[in-house]
């Protein structure tokens, strides 16, 4: 199919292009987010179409200033002294017109107060680059949304679920952006960072520039301001650091690489369960505490296992998304 010529009204009637925006899946995501990042001439003509495909299956709820003015327009063109009856029929496609362009107004305006989110599965990376040519590489299992544009002297922000590595570009009216992470908001002005916020806690690593950290309203705590090479963490019981780190170690999974520091086999399963949805039973507990260092590649569930258990000298026994270590 070559998609690359298509106008609106061939996407419209596409039943594959029909298929995923009325009934979205995952399979059908991995193809079409894909090809619309990879064909920026044609966003335009695919946003009209969306709008059409759902607006003839669900007209939204508009706010009532917005259909009157809509309206109000459309009297003001059409207002006429008197219709004679041998321009019905035309006033009649007129008025269907008219009912059209509303709708399409109106699924215009909702398309774009409606958010943009981003999504990776379990053991899938993805790389995006926003409106503002931000790139940013999101982990497996996260989750990002954001505006689908913002508008000149609003802040840029964006909320994360999961892990992300931020390259934040500088904008000429030094237009904040702000990255949402549960217990923090990250402010940057132009840096690379990385956020982590998973339920044992949230952390930022700034890599480069600078980066202040504001706690939530409820909290007593002043703002942060980090530096280059440091990591603040948030701990689900409420207490936080903020200390020195080599940045490599917290973003060398955007290389599919894991590097160890002292890294305990806890840390570990809780990258399997966070990364790939994995229940992990550990056997006798105390393994937990085993510590290593080094670096290992990081590309799938099951050569992570099969690296943890040579490191460790573990036994592994797998059912499905059930694992279990013991000692060999």
């Amino acid at each position: 199919m070559e998609y690359e010529s298509f106008t609106p009204d061939d996407w419209v009637f596409d039943a594959r292009f029909r298929n995923w925006v009325l009934n979205p899946s995952e399979p059908e995501d991995r193809f079409w987010q894909p090809y619309i990042e990879a064909h920026p001439a044609q966003r335009e003509a695919i946003a009209q179409a969306r709008i059409l495909i759902l607006y003839s299956q669900h007209p939204p709820a508009v706010p009532a200033e917005q259909l009157d003015r809509s309206w109000q327009t459309v009297r003001n063109r059409l207002q006429t002294p008197t219709v004679r009856p041998l321009l019905v029929k035309r006033w009649l496609a007129v008025a269907a017109s008219v009912t059209v362009l509303l709708l399409a107004g109106a699924g215009y305006w909702a398309y774009q107060n409606s958010p943009e989110t981003y999504e990776t599965a379990y053991g899938e990376t993805r790389k995006l680059t926003l409106h503002d040519g931000s790139a940013v590489t999101l982990n497996a299992n996260s989750r990002l949304r954001l505006a689908r544009r913002w508008k000149p002297g609003d802040d840029r922000e964006v909320w994360l679920e999961g892990e992300a590595f931020f390259s934040v570009t500088h904008q000429q009216n030094h237009q904040k952006f702000i990255v949402h992470a549960r217990e923090l908001d990250v402010q940057v002005l132009g840096t690379a960072f990385n956020v982590f916020t998973r339920p044992k806690a949230v952390k930022v690593m700034l890599e480069s520039g600078r980066v202040q950290l504001s706690p939530p309203a409820r909290s007593q705590q002043a703002s942060i301001v980090m530096k280059p090479g440091q990591l603040f963490e948030v701990r689900a019981n409420g207490t936080s650091s903020l200390r020195s780190i080599k940045p490599e170690f917290y973003s060398a999974w955007k290389e599919n690489r894991l590097i160890l520091n002292q890294t305990t086999l806890a840390d570990l399963v809780e990258i399997l369960r966070d990364n790939y949805g994995l229940t992990v039973d550990v056997q006798p507990e105390e393994l937990l505490q085993l510590r290593a260092s080094g670096s290992m590649p990081l590309t799938n569930a099951d050569d992570l296992l099969t690296q943890i258990g040579r490191l460790f000298a573990l036994e592994i026994s797998r059912s499905a998304d059930r694992i279990r270590l013991t000692k060999q």
